[in-house]
């Protein structure tokens, strides 16, 4: 016979297993731009987890996620599993560009994907993001975080801003521009993108440069 202790503790270790599930399905953007900036700040490098072609460090997500973009962004948002960026519309749905907030991606299907971290002015026109570029660029070869115009630096027609399903919109007005310790740490890199559109990069690097002058920022 199951003693009333032991169907007590069975209770208790459910109760926990619930509360536990239902607390990493709860991800809120605070959780998932604190993943963004972790990875960036780790440098954890860029790797798709399928041979040493594209892979340029050791990454600690290969048995569920990658270290490639989409992995990058599976993992931060808590997904059950590293998506694609052909996959990632599964559990995302297209947003406008004046809903965008911190924790939503900027998603070609095609090629990549990166976090929007917020506006770098009140314009609009650039904004800071955190990436995963591939082994097959100039570098750096690990996550980081930048400024970019909107809606990308390169191909700009592929890129569309995307939410996670379930993922509420903060009320605040001045939650989509990014925080001021957030923009100073955000450098534009166009060396991070495939040589063959350096010259793409070259001339969004001469725009936000420009663009960055005029911010009017305390350090």
């Amino acid at each position: 016979m199951v003693s009333v202790r032991l169907l007590a503790l069975c209770a208790v270790a459910l109760l926990l297993a619930v509360t536990c599930s239902a607390s990493d399905a709860q991800r809120t953007r605070q959780h998932i731009m604190a993943c963004a900036k972790d990875w960036a700040d780790k440098k954890i490098p860029y790797c798709q987890c399928n041979g040493p072609a594209e892979c340029c460090g050791t990454c600690p997500f290969c048995s569920k996620y990658r270290c490639d973009c989409s992995g990058y962004v599976s993992n931060c948002l808590g997904l059950s599993h590293g998506y694609t960026t052909f996959t990632l519309p599964e559990v995302t749905h297209q947003i406008s560009k004046d809903e965008l907030q911190p924790g939503d991606i900027m998603l070609c299907e095609s090629d990549h994907v990166v976090f929007f971290a917020g506006w770098t002015d009140s314009s609009k026109s650039n904004y800071v993001c955190y990436q995963e570029p591939g082994c097959h660029t100039s570098g750096p070869h690990y996550a980081f975080e930048s400024v970019v115009p909107y809606p990308f630096n390169w191909n700009p027609s592929c890129f569309v801003p995307y939410r996670m399903n379930g993922l509420e919109r903060t009320q605040s007005p001045i939650s989509n521009l990014a925080p001021k310790d957030v923009l100073m740490r955000a450098m534009f890199n166009p060396a991070s993108f495939p040589t063959s559109r350096a010259a793409e990069a070259m001339a969004a690097d001469a725009k936000v440069k420009e663009h960055i002058k005029t911010l009017k920022v305390e350090l």
